[in-house]
């Protein structure tokens, strides 16, 4: 049996960082895998996105931390 992880989570300062994989499954022989991401600041998302991969998913929502100002 393999396990894959389909949640994962991260603090970046003020901000947790979430990536969670998302299947899309048309009745098709082979389901599509997504990954969406988002920064979330005290319960707000302030920015989120789709990738269809997991390093993807976690370097985008990386770089997408609000820098302040």
């Amino acid at each position: 049996m393999q396990w894959e992880a389909q949640r994962l989570c991260t603090d970046a300062g003020d901000y947790e960082l979430v990536v969670e994989k998302q299947k899309l499954d048309w009745d098709c022989d082979q389901p599509i895998d997504s990954w969406k991401w988002a920064v979330v600041f005290h319960g707000t998302i302030v920015a989120s996105g789709t990738t269809n991969d997991m390093e993807s998913a976690k370097r985008i929502a990386e770089a997408s931390v609000p820098t302040k100002p």
